[in-house]
């Protein structure tokens, strides 16, 4: 993945979409730096981290350990022809609620999600750090 790369909401990354096996994805990343195994309570999952490239990917145990979610915290990544990581919360408030995926919702801990696309976004002293979005 070295070509900068577009979120499609619901359907995954450019060269990663939503449903890969987890050895489909090592095709295209390689090893990740870090794996992790997470009770979700109902399900496990297993997160995947690329440190360097700013993406962690998970695979859930309801979707047979396909890539279900991706977090980036890569500049290079775009939603709909824009780079959001670092813009302000406002900043990106605004871009976002013209591009009709429906009502945000403010997070308790510096988050603002879009449930109706699966879109969560993190701030970090004041900016936009990480983007996570999932299989709808």
């Amino acid at each position: 993945m070295i070509k900068p790369q577009k979120i499609l909401l619901g359907k995954g990354l450019d060269d990663l979409p939503f449903g890969l096996t987890q050895d489909q994805v090592k095709e295209v990343l390689g090893d990740p730096e870090e794996r992790d195994q997470v009770d979700l309570g109902d399900e496990m999952s297993i997160a995947w981290h690329y440190w360097d490239l700013g993406i962690s990917l998970n695979f859930d145990e309801s979707e047979n350990y396909g890539l279900t979610s991706i977090d980036v915290a890569s500049p290079e990544v775009t939603l709909f022809g824009k780079a959001l990581i670092g813009m302000t919360r406002e900043e990106v408030k605004d871009f976002l609620d013209s591009q009709s995926i429906g009502q945000s919702v403010d997070e308790v801990h510096n988050g603002l999600v879009y449930p109706d696309v699966e879109l969560s976004l993190w701030f970090s002293g004041g900016e936009l750090s990480e983007i996570q979005w999932a299989k709808l």
